[in-house]
């Protein structure tokens, strides 16, 4: 037959509903649903992620967003997974290796366990694999250096009766697919608890949820204000009290910062040139004189650079290579035509008494000659009977003769050319001389013009170290034929010198203009933008650093968003409606007074709600304004809390076991008892499993089953040399019953009898004697829980009447037996020191067996008679 699907669930619908919610969000959601509870650095994280969600950079960490592996399992309507034994706990607290705890699959078990017997460790692994509202924590041996790993162990389960292969578990942040069906309840994990208002809360599993995610909403809210808050304390002051002005490309750009904003033109405003960094150290410091003089100055400088421009104007036209080549040609002319002449004169006076006649020295004696002679008024050349000027001696014919062929050779034109170019580049070398390029003369100008514009005021020097070096080059090669090797001329920086002087004019007429406030005022401006992009260098990197501020602010302002409970609260009151429905109410009402009575008048009430979802109180009937944590016991408050719990369970759609932690502690008999009966009653439809330090409860558990005829399951945990969780059948010797105690009474007997057997005389009677002693202590138990049928249990702080009448089937025969076997359990054991003369030997192992075969007799012949008993 086809079965309906299971309807959706709470959780089912919370997934859904997450969907569309951020990933930070969802990340928590899977946080509350495996954990129940979220630590401050859960949240820490969640802030990350929420931050990383918006942009944020260097966050390594990933979210996990709520799936529907992490929601307890739905087996199916009427299904149920139920829990056969949990074996091999690995790594969890002090619990000792290769253990397995059993569960009676179609009823209770009953583990009880004392303070440090490893409870709770088998406690937490129930709840980190199945369902449990508050997992926590798995901690390995605190005291063992070898484990490092996850949590493991193995369960065998059944699916609707039947077994199914093993499960290995390994301890994650998600509860097992398959065992979250199983639900665990502890105090923590009640659907009651008391709120920060001192209000008792009736949350059902699922719709505190959206009260869960709204919190870590408003958690992350404060952390949000708080992180802004800090933030703006870390504005630049310079915002508050600007160094630019508002008016300047760099003030606008600053003034308008964004988290957006691109600092591309505040780079671009930053590179300045030379001269744009001149003009403002001129605007800054004309603007600061009298503006007519600051004019006049100017045009002084206009003046001064006219005067350069001319100067090197005349430099260049001197060392140009057309006049540099043509001073090169005279000489190079002087020196061809003075060969010439010499050549004519060493042919003409191949025969003259000295040589060297007609050249440059000779000639320069014979012109002195005649300069001499002019000068005395005497005929030059001299002649016959005449005085020679140069040696005195009166002439003789052929003397004579000789100094008129010496002047006719003076006279001719070969002579006359090489003396006229040798006139004429003597001329030009002593012009070219002259024109020396001198930097001094235009050196106080040049460096004026230097201090505004470096690139014109070096292309000035460059020029003049040009000339003066292809001066030079000139005056190395004019004594030698041949070309001349020069350097390149430099260019002449004639358009940036007429730039600079068209400048300094126009700025002359602009300062003699801001003698009035509007032509002040264009001056200012151009000075205040240059010094804003001056400073842009530097502004940048505090823009920058407060981009950064806006941009983090930006990211909070959109996580401050996302942190409204607005949608969560809409989620919530649907829950609510859907889960706290009247039929719920009357439920837990039917809950309250099976495990209360009358004794807690109570009632889910709806008292408002924010922040996630309705709040559902727990409030008296007789008094809606007192405070129930203030009224309620301890032992009410769990029962309240049972009551929700069962409640809840009520509207689920399958069967599958519960686990109860240490479900009552510190409670009275009344409360213990109904508890007790609740559990049992509610273990007839579904697998129920108890933890438990309370031996009266565990009294109390085992007496209802057995008046109800329930499959039960006993077992105790104790701390051995292995550690703790060591799984015992049964209660501890001092707890068990008859029965349990009859039970190892035979396997001590088989124990001792292998002594015996092995001729351990010593050996066999220590064991025969303890034997004796717990077989005594058994008969004493037999006479509480079987002869007055449980109407009287020590230290049990009541007396139960119901069985009353099973006390009259004890007869004298019943009595004479008791007292019998309990003296000579009494004379064996070492309670009772022996005569030293006797030392009797302790029962042979056949009379150990016999006597506590008589005590099984005994024991079951009450049974019979009482169950005949109506």
């Amino acid at each position: 037959m086809h079965q309906p699907a299971p309807r959706k669930t709470v959780l089912q619908t919370i997934l859904d509903w997450s969907q569309s919610r951020p990933a930070w969000q969802r990340d928590a959601l899977r946080r509350i649903v495996t954990s129940g509870t979220i630590d401050a650095a859960g949240v820490s994280e969640i802030f990350d992620l929420c931050k990383k969600e918006h942009g944020a950079p260097d966050i390594e960490l990933e979210a996990a967003p709520l799936e529907s592996a992490h929601l307890p399992a739905n087996p199916g309507n009427g299904s149920a997974i139920t829990l056969s034994s949990l074996s091999d706990v690995v790594g969890v607290n002090q619990l000792a290796p290769k253990q397995t705890l059993a569960f009676e699959q179609k009823g209770l078990t009953i583990i009880y366990g004392p303070n440090g017997a490893g409870k709770s460790g088998y406690g937490r692994v129930l709840k980190r694999a199945c369902r449990a509202r508050k997992a926590g924590e798995i901690m390995p041996d605190a005291f063992s250096l070898s484990f490092g790993g996850k949590a493991t162990a193995n369960f065998t389960i059944s699916r609707d009766g039947v077994l199914q292969p093993v499960l290995p578990w390994e301890d994650n942040a998600n509860p097992d697919p398959v065992l979250s069906a199983v639900s665990v309840f502890d105090r923590e994990c009640g659907a009651v608890h008391i709120q920060d208002k001192n209000e008792v809360a009736f949350r059902p599993f699922g719709l505190d949820i959206p009260d869960d995610l709204a919190g870590i909403c408003t958690q992350l809210k404060t952390s949000i204000q708080v992180e802004e808050g800090h933030l703006k304390a870390l504005k630049d002051p310079v915002f508050d009290t600007p160094t630019w002005q508002g008016t300047t490309a760099v003030g606008r750009i600053m003034s308008q910062l964004k988290h957006n904003t691109k600092l591309d033109g505040l780079c671009a405003l930053a590179t300045m040139t030379d001269a744009e960094r001149a003009r403002l150290q001129q605007l800054a410091e004309d603007l600061a004189k009298n503006p007519v003089e600051a004019a006049t100055e100017q045009h002084q400088f206009a003046d001064g650079i006219a005067k350069v421009l001319r100067y090197i104007k005349k430099v260049q036209e001197v060392y140009t290579d057309d006049a540099l080549n043509a001073l090169k040609g005279l000489a190079d002319d002087a020196r061809v035509k003075r060969a010439a002449a010499l050549l004519s004169a060493e042919t003409a006076f191949k025969d003259a008494t000295f040589p060297g006649v007609g050249a440059e020295t000779w000639r320069a004696l014979w012109e002195a000659a005649r300069h001499y002679s002019k000068h005395v008024e005497q005929q030059f050349p001299p002649v016959e009977g005449e005085h020679c000027v140069l040696c005195h001696q009166p002439l003789n014919a052929d003397a004579g003769a000789r100094l008129v062929t010496f002047e006719r050779f003076i006279r001719e034109d070969t002579e006359k050319q090489a003396t006229a170019a040798e006139k004429a580049y003597d001329t030009a070398l002593t012009d070219f001389r002259s024109r020396h390029p001198d930097i001094r003369f235009i050196g106080e100008i040049r460096r004026r013009i230097a201090i505004h514009h470096p690139t014109a005021a070096a292309a000035v020097l460059r020029f003049m170290a040009s000339a003066d070096l292809r001066r030079l080059q000139c005056l190395r090669d004019l004594v030698s034929p041949g070309g001349m090797a020069l350097s390149p001329q430099a260019a002449l920086p004639e358009a940036e010198l007429v730039e600079i002087e068209s400048e300094a004019r126009v700025y002359a007429r602009q300062l003699e203009a801001a003698a009035d406030l509007e032509g002040r005022k264009i001056l200012q401006a151009e000075h205040d933008e240059l010094k804003d992009r001056a400073a842009a260098g530097h502004l940048h990197d505090i823009a920058g650093k407060e981009i950064d501020r806006l941009v983090k602010l930006d990211r909070l302002a959109k996580c401050l968003g996302q942190t409204s409970t607005t949608a969560i609260t809409k989620l919530g009151n649907e829950l609510a409606d859907e889960i706290i429905t009247p039929r719920m109410r009357d439920r837990f009402q039917r809950e309250i007074v099976r495990l209360a009575a009358e004794k807690v008048r109570v009632e889910v009430v709806r008292s408002g709600g924010q922040y996630g979802s309705p709040n559902y109180q727990i409030r008296l009937f007789a008094n809606a304004r007192t405070k129930v944590h203030l009224v309620l016991s301890e032992g009410e408050q769990t029962c309240v809390a049972l009551a929700a719990f069962l409640t809840e369970l009520a509207t689920a759609t399958h069967k599958s076991a519960l686990i109860f932690d240490d479900p009552v502690t510190s409670l009275d008999h009344r409360w213990r008892r109904k508890v007790a009966h609740r559990l049992v009653e509610e273990a007839k439809e579904r697998q129920i499993i108890v933890f438990t330090h309370d031996l009266v409860f565990v009294n109390d558990l085992n007496d209802g089953a057995f008046r109800q005829g329930l499959p039960t399951k006993m077992s105790n945990l104790s701390r051995g040399p292995n550690g703790t969780g060591i799984v015992g059948d049964g209660l501890p010797w001092d707890h068990a019953g008859v029965r349990a105690r009859v039970d190892r009474l035979e396997k001590d007997q088989r124990a001792a009898k292998a002594l015996y057997d092995a001729n351990d005389e010593d050996g066999y009677r220590n064991a025969a004697i303890r034997l004796y002693g717990h077989l005594r202590a058994t008969w004493e138990r037999a006479l509480e829980e079987i002869v007055f049928a449980g109407v009287l249990i020590r230290h049990r702080d009541y007396i139960d009447t119901k069985n009353l009448k099973k006390v009259s089937v004890l007869l004298e025969a019943d009595a004479e037996t008791f007292r019998t076997a309990f003296k000579k359990c009494s004379d064996i054991i070492e309670a009772h020191d022996p005569s030293r003369v006797r030392n009797e030997e302790p029962p042979a192992p056949t009379e150990v067996s016999d006597d506590i075969k008589a005590l099984t007799d005994w024991a079951e012949s009450l049974r019979t008679r009482q169950k005949a008993i109506t």
